[in-house]
């Protein structure tokens, strides 16, 4: 039989297209026809390396469709839509709850109900009182499924990964033969566990994550004031066996994209209504919301502090790379601090000029950013940034400067000095000329 994936946004697309990449019967579903259609051309609406050619891989196994009717087919659903946030990275989890109530009617007695997207504690639990009360008649067995999806390599995390974290109504069951033959397909461990335990551990290992960038963000500034370098450090520290060669170590300008912020809003949330001490959590937020200052700073006092109204160039709109996502990117912050005092310019590999509204010009090519600018920021870590030509810097900039925030180009530093291009990264003291 069938298993459907109710709901295609990113999460929905790359774990029904991976479930069916194994040769499993898959429908797709979601009531957005324009959504649908354009998967069923086979026209991918996200960006993830490797992607077109794992849904090539399911082709006679995946279908789409808006028809929830088809649920009545599947005894295995899984809702896989996102969880969107607004502006103060609280979830709405309206979508979401929109869909189950869609598909409920829908379902055959016995199915197996898999919740994927990103709840926060308390919520499958409540689903379950929710359906039951809905359709007093249907048999079911609810389960969630934390997803570990990340943007940029979604394909690798879906097919590869680490382990399975199942919140289940009774941990101590086996769980249903079909969805227990699903997940040990991909080769490694299951951990059943309770609801509220399995919804925890999702935030936990987000906060763990917003917790290391804070923790190098802060040692990486230490080693600009004191004449260190944390690029000489990280190998010590990766070498630790109680910190790791995988370990969150790279300085960046905070978390961003919207999943680790919401976990922080979450637990945030949860200790205060629990009467539990939020002090460290609220220490993270803020320090999450000022980090961005580290990019003003510099650019007040390399570039403001010199040309009363300078031009920029910006590399990098996404919030990271791999993506088209520009969910609180920081791209797009920076063009919003500095509108009305700087002209800018901007280049991304995934977005051109009509995909966001921004007072910058978008660009077609990288090196279209540089004509008489006094400073490239980049401000997402692409490789096609890191492997970018130098020689137009150097050659056509007013002032050749470049302000690196995700350390694209730390491994070139030494080339960057022999060119004579200015450079400041995280971490380390910049290398700059005075320069008249």
């Amino acid at each position: 039989m069938k298993t459907g994936f109710v709901g295609l946004s990113h999460l929905g697309i790359v774990s029904a297209i991976g479930w069916a990449s194994f040769g499993r019967p898959v429908v797709a579903l979601d009531p957005h026809a324009g959504i649908v259609a354009q998967l069923d051309r086979g026209d991918l609406p996200i960006r993830e390396p490797g992607l077109p050619e794992l849904l090539e891989r399911t082709a006679g196994h995946l279908s789409f469709s808006t028809d929830l009717g088809q649920l009545a087919g599947c005894a295995l659903v899984i809702i896989s839509r996102d969880v969107p946030t607004d502006t103060a990275n609280h979830s709405d989890l309206s979508p979401v709850l929109a869909l189950v109530d869609a598909a409920v009617p829908h379902l055959k007695s016995g199915v197996v109900l898999v919740v994927m997207s990103q709840v926060p504690p308390g919520f499958t639990r409540a689903l379950g009182e929710r359906i039951r009360a809905a359709r007093p008649d249907l048999e079911f067995q609810l389960f969630y499924w934390v997803e570990t999806l990340i943007f940029g390599e979604a394909v690798q995390r879906t097919l590869h990964p680490e382990r399975f974290i199942v919140g289940c109504a009774e941990p101590a069951l086996p769980l249903p033969a079909v969805f227990q033959a699903g997940l040990e397909a991909y080769g490694c461990p299951i951990l059943p566990m309770a609801y509220a335990s399995a919804e925890l551990t999702k935030t936990a290992i987000n906060l763990y994550l917003a917790a290391s960038v804070t923790y190098a963000n802060t040692l990486s500034d230490l080693c600009e004031a004191i004449g260190a370098d944390w690029s000489e450090i990280v190998p010590a520290l990766r070498l630790d066996k109680r910190i790791g060669p995988a370990a969150y170590l790279r300085p960046s300008l905070g978390v961003a994209g919207g999943n680790l912020e919401r976990d922080l809003i979450t637990l945030q949330n949860l200790c205060r209504s629990h009467e539990v001490d939020s002090t460290y959590l609220d220490a993270l937020v803020e320090y999450n919301n000022q980090r961005f200052q580290w990019v003003t700073r510099h650019l007040r006092d390399r570039v403001f502090g010199q040309v009363v109204e300078p031009t920029i160039g910006i590399w990098g709109l996404t919030y990271k790379r791999n993506t088209r996502s520009t969910k609180n990117s920081p791209g797009l912050r920076l063009i919003d601090e500095l509108s009305g005092r700087a002209k800018m310019r901007a280049w991304d590999p995934a977005i051109e000029a009509g995909d966001v509204s921004t007072v910058a010009e978008i660009v077609s090519a990288p090196e279209d950013v540089l004509a008489d600018a006094d400073c490239l920021v980049i401000m997402a870590d692409w490789e096609d940034f890191a492997r970018a030509d130098m020689h137009p810097v150097r050659d056509v900039m007013r002032r050749p400067l470049v302000i690196d925030c995700p350390g694209v180009l730390q491994p070139r530093r030494a080339e960057l000095r022999d060119m004579r291009i200015d450079y400041v990264g995280m971490g380390h003291q910049a290398c700059v000329e005075q320069r008249s």
